[in-house]
């Protein structure tokens, strides 16, 4: 696969900055050039450009602390909106979250109907020395299908390498329906799968955009999960249901999408398009 010069933003969220001791040196070694922007959703520490610096990333930077806590997605929106009064212009996006790292920011030349680069991710279950491992030489690391898994691909928003263009409009969408997507979080007894939705509303509003949008699979690892910590500590609730938990995320991405396809509808209806 041929690859291009890369004009991209890496956009980190987080909550628990002390986490990002695991994801900002990792982006301090990528070799590619790209511009960070972290949005910092705990209002209770203020993240400064030296504590970014010390971790060890060197490069163009926007720091966003938040005055309010206002959850994944609409910490990601956030940082789109910081890269656009910054006078960011990308031609790429990728997120990442704080405890995460991202190891390679390789941008394959591919065509336009390609609106996102699906790739591989290293998911570490269970054992800190595992992560220290990855934290080490990400690169270095064996899947046994216990400890140490390949998420071969890695389909979600966060790792996943996105048309900026496509990723701006999408959250304009989003936006609209942000209290509907509320009221849906709210009625669930466990975490609600943001990234999931969101992968799912990319996919339904590049379609929506261009009939003949499709993601593209690299067959490369760029991303290192970190799962040690269970959503129940992380969060104080459970990933899922612990009775059919697919059965039960399959309806509430389902919720989900019918509020994002209606909002897309509505919008044809007017002539919005």
């Amino acid at each position: 696969m041929m690859y291009k010069k890369s004009n991209v933003v890496v956009g980190l969220t987080t909550v628990n900055t002390e986490m990002l001791q695991i994801s900002v040196p990792a982006l301090g070694r990528l070799r590619q050039k790209f511009t960070l922007v972290i949005y910092n959703d705990n209002p209770m520490v203020a993240l400064s450009r030296r504590q970014i610096r010390k971790l060890g990333y060197c490069g163009d930077l926007q720091i966003i602390n938040g005055t309010e806590n206002i959850g994944t997605a609409r910490a990601r929106m956030a940082v789109v909106d910081a890269a656009i009064d910054a006078g960011i212009r990308p031609e790429w996006i990728i997120f990442c979250d704080d405890d995460d790292m991202l190891v390679d920011l390789s941008v394959p030349d591919v065509s336009n109907d390609n609106f996102a680069v699906i790739q591989n991710a290293i998911v570490i279950r269970h054992r800190i020395c595992d992560l220290l491992r990855a934290m080490d030489n990400a690169t270095d690391m064996d899947a046994d299908g216990e400890n140490i898994e390949l998420a071969r691909p890695n389909v979600g928003f966060a790792g996943t390498l996105m048309r900026w263009h496509v990723v701006r409009a999408m959250f304009d969408e989003m936006r609209k329906i942000i209290d509907a997507i509320q009221k849906i979080d709210d009625g669930l007894e466990w975490r609600a799968p943001v990234d999931a939705m969101m992968w799912s509303f990319m996919n339904i509003f590049a379609k929506h955009e261009n009939p003949n949008a499709v993601p593209i699979y690299m067959d490369k690892i760029n991303y290192v999960k970190n799962k040690i910590d269970t959503p129940r500590i992380k969060y104080g609730k459970l990933a899922m249901p612990l009775r059919n938990p697919e059965e039960h995320w399959r309806r509430v991405i389902s919720r989900y999408n019918a509020v994002m396809n209606a909002t897309l509808d509505a919008a044809a209806l007017r002539g919005d398009d």
